[in-house]
């Protein structure tokens, strides 16, 4: 599917439907930005305030994981229940590992400049929907977020436009008093859901297909190695067979030439 077709199918998919995915989208969304805020003051030289932050959000990247499981349930049909957002508390340490390796590597391409920094950071938009999957359940984490990678390539710019796209949208709510994003975040999520799960499932349709491809090859290799290997068993037994035979006719063959060779000397 196309951005714009995507995008068609999401206003499709969450009309009327706002409201069931909604509140999932606020808690979650609510839990991962957390920061507390101390030491507020107003500066009366710059008529500013100024407060010391410290981000707490990222210990909550494990409602992050459920919220990306509550919404592929979502766009497939399936039934949605809120508590998908606790779901993966149980992988707290996994999750918190795998959001820290993400930062440090996103950290480090943006020390490069801006843009690697970005494009690393889309590079792992995935590493959620894995940890979500329970056919991803025994990777370790680099691998985790290698296989995001190896997911997301060819598909970074596509991802990119595709959220750039709703920028228009956010803009008009800042008319709306912000009113306008009870309808703009529902819709953007699950387009958003939709282009990652079918990059995700298409990848893994590709490379099953190679797996059975790679598994036939080897079960016809072992065939023709057995029967090779059987052949050349038959080759050798013809073999020997043979050097008896030579040899025995070699046996007869002296054996009736000594009586002439005595008759020769009488």
């Amino acid at each position: 599917m196309t951005n714009s077709e995507i995008k068609k199918w999401a206003k499709e998919k969450v009309n009327g439907k706002r409201w069931t995915i909604l509140p999932a989208i606020i808690v979650a969304s609510i839990l991962t930005n957390i920061t507390l805020v101390n030491n507020v003051h107003f500066d009366v030289n710059d008529l500013k305030f100024t407060s010391n932050t410290y981000p707490f959000g990222w210990l909550f990247y494990f409602v992050e994981v459920g919220l990306t499981a509550f919404m592929v349930k979502f766009i497939t049909d399936k039934k949605v229940d809120f508590n998908e957002l606790f779901a993966y508390g149980s992988q707290f340490g996994r999750c918190i590992g795998a959001y820290i390796l993400q930062a440090i590597y996103v950290f480090l391409w943006s020390l490069l400049f801006i843009i690697p920094g970005i494009i690393k950071s889309i590079a792992y938009s995935l590493v959620p929907m894995l940890l979500a999957d329970d056919k991803y359940k025994d990777f370790d984490l680099s691998e985790l977020l290698k296989k995001s990678e190896a997911m997301m390539y060819g598909h970074k710019a596509d991802y990119f436009w595709l959220d750039l796209s709703f920028i228009g949208w956010h803009i008009l709510a800042i008319f709306t008093l912000g009113l306008l994003e009870f309808w703009i975040v529902p819709y953007q999520k699950t387009a958003m859901t939709k282009f990652l799960y079918d990059v995700k499932n298409d990848y893994e349709a590709k490379h099953s297909k190679k797996e059975e491809i790679k598994e036939a090859i080897h079960e016809v290799a072992a065939e023709v190695k057995e029967k090779v290997s059987e052949e050349v068993e038959e080759i050798k037994k013809e073999v020997k067979e043979v050097k008896k035979e030579i040899a025995k006719k070699g046996t007869d063959h002296s054996k009736k030439t000594k009586p002439t060779k005595k008759k020769k000397d009488e």
